[in-house]
């Protein structure tokens, strides 16, 4: 990977980070059905594009 290319997946805490959201919160919203994760072994990664997508899908619920 070149160093000007950000990484396809993130991983819990940073994924926080971008929501605003502490890590007991991500974690429980990885488990949503429609949530852009997939789980390496132990390690949970989430897709950073379609985290973002998801995550401007859900303001327009409300």
């Amino acid at each position: 990977m070149e160093n000007n290319q950000e990484p396809i997946f993130i991983g819990i805490n940073e994924a926080a980070k971008l929501m605003g959201v502490g890590r007991n919160l991500m974690l429980d919203l990885v488990k949503m059905d429609n949530f852009p994760a997939v789980k390496f072994k132990k390690q949970i990664r989430i897709n950073k594009k379609q985290f973002v997508e998801w995550a401007n899908n859900l303001t327009k619920v409300f």
